[in-house]
């Protein structure tokens, strides 16, 4: 589950930077990619609550998992996660979501604090994963569609493509669409990916190829 999080998080956060005047959903998210692209958590966190955004990725995958676990089975037979009901896939990821959050959060914060030392398996593997989302970040064009508005709440059609390095031919071509909602304040804020259900089967294909099993063992 923590693969799928980890790489679902760094692409949808993976972003290059920008600037706006107005507050409009274009602008916060021009403020995120620049908070990105700097290391800057404290103004990534003025745009988008980065613990519940996670949080609330963490269950939308569960949800997108545990109603595709007959797909997943099929195109991945290999996988022991992927043997499981949907019911137990649920009660899994609920029970675990401590533990893998852990290694979600330590990536997190050893890209926006590379103070981080290799001192222990978390540690080692949290900035593993910050120095590849850094590469991916440096091998990738971005585009972003203008946000379609309704009330307090817009979307934003927001694109990656791969250039010809190994980490661009990786990530090849993703398309995500971000939700933002009006604060108290009325200030626009990151809240949630709209189609994960699109994003589902490429995403795990991607994980599946960059998770050999080896890696709990070192």
């Amino acid at each position: 589950m923590k693969k799928i999080l980890l790489l679902i998080a760094a692409l949808a956060l993976g972003i290059s930077s920008g600037c706006g005047k107005e507050d409009t959903p274009e602008d916060a998210m021009r403020e995120i990619q620049t908070a990105i692209a700097n290391q800057d958590r404290q103004a990534l966190e003025s745009r988008v609550d980065v613990d519940k955004f996670l949080n609330d990725l963490y269950s939308d995958i569960t949800e997108q998992i545990a109603d595709n676990i007959p797909k997943l089975h099929e195109s991945y037979p290999d996988d022991p996660y992927f043997w499981n009901t949907p019911q137990f896939i649920r009660k899994y990821n609920e029970e675990h979501r401590i533990f893998y959050m852990s290694f979600v959060n330590a990536a997190v914060n050893a890209y926006f604090d590379p103070s981080v030392k290799p001192d222990n398996f978390l540690n080692t593997f949290s900035i593993q994963c910050a120095n590849e989302f850094k590469n991916i970040c440096n091998a990738i064009d971005t585009k972003t569609s203008k946000a379609a508005i309704n009330g307090d709440q817009a979307t934003i059609d927001f694109e990656l493509q791969g250039d010809e390095s190994l980490h661009g031919k990786f990530i090849g071509n993703l398309k995500f669409k971000f939700v933002f909602e009006k604060d108290d304040q009325s200030r626009w804020k990151l809240t949630k990916i709209d189609n994960l259900d699109e994003l589902l089967m490429p995403i795990v294909d991607k994980a599946e190829i960059v998770w050999p099993e080896t890696i709990m063992n070192k």
